[in-house]
């Protein structure tokens, strides 16, 4: 049986719940605890390219997780941020692309095909997120780095550990051992040179950089964690909204050329980070605000993707917007750097759902809940049936 839910999507009604709380009618406004806000898209754009703002918004701690994020590219700015990203900003080409897209979408078939035999078992209906979404991601990641799925089995588990911090114990452990894990994958490049994937390539931009191996191990996690994150967390996300109104998920299904818009119009609504901080360095004209030096801010980027005076129905899902100008990968100079392997990626998952199993459903009774992760939040379980 095909279930059919009316009613808001569970994502839209939480948004709405937090957004609800927030006064609207300012672009940019400060809250009585003195922290800033940005809620509007040109001014978050045009703060967001500011050059002279900063990313450094975190504190440092003396864990060894704390060690590690410090180090990571997202949270540096000016030239420190550039030599860092240089590792990578220009290894997603199209060819490099196009081999990932295969290979992920062949795994996500893989996948797919055992929940339908399954099904047709009689089997009962399946965690999507435990057996389709977290595995494929983890392999996608493996494919991206150079690493086999046999060595890597464990890189997924360890993103979700990072990425959820479930207890200080099993945080720490999970830091841990991916940095170790690391540290053999490196020793191993350079005791038999080549290879294929990021890695290896990642490792000679380095040493000819300057770069530090506690840079590139922390380049290397910060990669995983958030490739991680954005795939499996979004790729859940995005299914959840498009079988609770089947309509959205039949359309594609009848039309894959559709998969792109429908991907971006989620990836506006649903955004995998709904907020990014930033620190003022000087007196910022944001808008028509002027914001002090020092001030701590927050980008909502989730209700800026909801601007009605650059989204007309911000509230709605449509694909046949003209343009889709969304923040979900954010802008200026710490656009995500893997936004295109992103786009890639959920492309080919959700191009192979549609082709494998046209007639998933929900399963009708399930709890939704969702777990705040390093980057933005993701489902802990998607109930499904395979017909």
């Amino acid at each position: 049986m095909v279930i059919d839910h009316v009613g808001q999507d569970p994502q839209d009604e939480v948004a709405a719940r937090f957004y609800s709380k927030i006064d609207r009618s300012r672009a940019v406004q400060q809250t009585g605890e003195g922290l800033w806000l940005v809620l509007g898209h040109p001014e978050a754009v045009q703060l967001l390219r500011d050059r002279t703002v900063s990313s450094m918004t975190r504190d440092p701690g003396s864990g060894i997780w704390d060690q590690v994020s410090s180090r990571f590219f997202m949270f540096k700015d000016a030239q420190q941020h550039m030599r860092l990203r240089r590792m990578v900003g220009d290894c997603f080409t199209p060819a490099r692309l196009a081999e990932l897209k295969a290979g992920i979408h062949r795994a996500t078939c893989d996948r797919l095909d055992r929940l339908g035999e399954a099904a047709a078992a009689g089997g009962p209906q399946a965690d999507i997120m435990a057996t389709v979404a977290y595995p494929v991601a983890s392999d996608a990641i493996c494919r991206l780095l150079g690493v086999s799925p046999v060595e890597g089995a464990f890189l997924g588990q360890w993103a979700v550990s990072l990425s959820q911090h479930t207890s200080d114990e099993q945080f720490n452990r999970s830091a841990d051992e991916i940095l170790a894990f690391f540290q053999e994958q490196l020793s191993a490049h350079r005791t038999t040179p080549g290879g294929s994937g990021l890695l290896p390539i990642m490792a000679e931009r380095a040493l000819a950089a300057g770069i530090d191996d506690d840079e590139l191990l922390a380049t290397c996690i910060l990669l995983v964690v958030a490739g991680f994150e954005t795939s499996a967390n979004f790729f859940g996300n995005m299914l959840l909204s498009l079988l609770w109104r089947r309509d959205r998920f039949e359309r594609l299904v009848a039309d894959e050329a559709l998969v792109a818009p429908a991907i971006e119009e989620l990836l506006r609504l649903h955004s995998p980070a709904h907020v990014v901080m930033r620190k003022t360095t000087e007196a910022t004209v944001v808008g028509d605000t002027v914001i002090p030096a020092e001030a701590q801010i927050a980008v909502l980027l989730g209700l800026c993707n909801r601007d009605p005076r650059v989204f007309d129905d911000p509230d709605a899902y449509r694909l046949d917007r003209a343009s889709n100008p969304h923040l979900a990968f954010s802008q200026g100079p710490h656009y995500c750097v893997g936004a295109s392997l992103a786009r890639v990626e959920l492309e080919a998952m959700l191009r192979a759902v549609l082709d494998r199993l046209p007639l998933l459903s929900l399963h009708a009774e399930q709890p939704l809940r969702w777990s705040g992760r390093f980057l933005g939040r993701g489902l802990d379980r998607l109930e499904v049936v395979a017909a």
